[in-house]
């Protein structure tokens, strides 16, 4: 199996957060409109009003649209594994097999280790369980089946 595809912006795990960020946006909206009136003083006028307001509303269902829409997803084919975490980055990251000697994967990250010495490394530990899973057994698959070693790192227990 070469290629898979992993949504990872579900509504069920996303729509806590997006609340939460809904919510902080709107206090920020309301704060900022507050202090607008409050800077503007006793000479208002609807012009100097309905600017600040009307630029604040836009920011905010941007903002609010932007979250919603973001597209949150790691995949791979025959040539890369390609990945976007996170709303604010607009071009995905590209990690090309043939560069890749090792891959190590632990209990929250996965790290590829490249033909130059250097190393790139995956931080997962935002994922649900599910999902972490499900992302490590395939690209342990795919790494497996292009004849690249895949390490999967202990689990220390300290008592």
């Amino acid at each position: 199996m070469d290629t898979f595809t992993i949504e990872l912006n579900e509504i069920s795990h996303k729509k806590s957060k997006l609340i939460r960020l809904w919510i902080g946006g709107a206090l920020i909206l309301v704060v900022t409109v507050a202090l607008s009136f409050y800077l503007i003083g006793s000479d208002i006028t609807r012009l100097a009003v309905l600017i600040p307001v009307v630029l604040q509303v836009a920011i905010y269902i941007y903002f609010a649209y932007s979250t919603y829409n973001a597209r949150v997803y790691i995949q791979s084919d025959a040539y890369a594994l390609e990945y976007k975490f996170g709303m604010l980055s607009k071009t995905p990251k590209t990690i090309i097999w043939e560069t890749i000697t090792k891959v190590k994967i632990g209990p929250t990250y996965l790290a590829f280790y490249k033909r130059s010495g250097k190393r790139t490394t995956i931080s997962l530990g935002w994922l649900p369980y599910v999902k972490l899973k499900e992302i490590k057994e395939k690209i342990c698959e795919v790494a497996q089946a292009k004849g690249i070693a895949c390490e999967w790192a202990e689990y220390k227990k300290y008592s």
